[in-house]
């Protein structure tokens, strides 16, 4: 219907004549084309400046990475309605911060009651998180190794999850060692920063092994990857050593020594105040960086459709559902 190489003009300097120039845009002169991603600021009267939101000439699409997704998800304006639910929730974190925030150090607390020679001098609890710490950079080793190029992962809320899980582990290792050493002034900044990100850490993971295993995979599998070579090339990754790890083994290594252990505590509203500014944190890298280079790892949470309002409002919500969950389960099960 549209020819995509559409003429644009500019003015020729020294002759003041317009000189048209084909454009190297492939999507047409679509309503939601990349004129609409500008935003117009007046200078003057006779004069507008214009600033540019995509960062690469790239039609929202980095690497071409998203062309499977429709343009108008790539490029244009955002929902007034989206930004109406970010200023509410930004400024829901500022109004509502606990005061102040308190976390147990449950590793210091716990650390008389348990037999300290299960394996090397640790106690079975401090064993399993310095497994889980290094096999947490083992998988992100051997990604690096066999992939080449990792440099997407840190940049999704997957990558954030996982590295979250390593660092928790490593803290309240770290905690441990440190407490061994005599060192508790150490010890108890690591125990607190380590038991600060527990709730964040388990609903992190449960929400990734959840939405990606259960929504975004599915999407991904039968809209973006043609059938063929190319789909049974993509199943085999998304069941190999590192996708398994990040998608599926994140959640049982996220539960044990947070709501299974002798270290379990109680979540409060520190911690879920927490849980929701690492969310405030993430969000801002996808809407603010990874939107303006073309990168919509979550199509359920594009700006520029009101129904994203749905999905932002119902990760808050259930965080705060697991955060009861999550409490519930731990007085029913563990020995408080």
């Amino acid at each position: 219907m549209f020819n995509n190489t559409q003429e644009k003009k500019r003015l020729v300097a020294g002759n003041g004549k317009p000189e048209t120039k084909p454009s190297r845009s492939n999507a047409g002169p679509t309503p939601f084309h990349r004129s609409a991603s500008y935003l117009y600021l007046p200078q003057d009267q006779d004069t507008k400046q214009r600033v540019k939101w995509l960062i690469y000439d790239n039609n929202g699409s980095f690497n071409g990475w998203f062309d499977w997704l429709p343009i108008w998800m790539r490029v244009g304006y955002w929902s007034p309605f989206v930004m109406l639910s970010l200023v509410c929730f930004y400024s829901a974190i500022y109004w509502f911060k606990p005061q102040p925030l308190d976390f147990s150090a449950t590793v210091l607390d716990k650390l008389e009651e348990e037999d300290a020679n299960y394996f090397m001098g640790m106690p079975q609890t401090t064993a399993i998180d310095l497994f889980i710490f290094i096999w947490g950079i083992v998988v992100m080793v051997q990604a690096k190794i066999s992939l080449g190029s990792i440099r997407a992962f840190p940049l999704s809320f997957t990558g954030w999850s996982w590295i979250l899980l390593t660092s928790r582990a490593g803290l309240e290792f770290m905690a441990w060692a440190a407490a061994a050493h005599n060192n508790n002034q150490l010890a108890s900044k690591f125990a607190t920063i380590g038991s600060s990100i527990r709730l964040v850490t388990i609903t992190n993971a449960c929400v990734v092994c959840t939405i990606w295993n259960f929504i975004l995979f599915p999407i991904i599998y039968f809209k973006s990857v043609p059938a063929g070579e190319k789909r049974r090339n993509f199943l085999k990754f998304n069941f190999g050593f590192f996708m398994t790890n990040i998608h599926v083994l994140n959640f049982p290594l996220a539960f044990v020594n947070i709501l299974n252990g002798s270290r379990v505590r109680l979540f409060t509203m520190s911690d879920l105040w927490v849980a929701y500014l690492v969310v405030l944190l993430y969000s801002i890298l996808y809407f603010f960086v990874l939107d303006r280079l073309g990168m919509h790892f979550y199509p359920i949470f594009n700006p520029r459709t009101i129904f994203s309002v749905v999905s932002i409002f119902g990760v808050l919500g259930l965080y705060y559902f697991l955060f009861l969950k999550w409490n519930e389960y731990m007085s029913l099960h563990a020995d408080i």
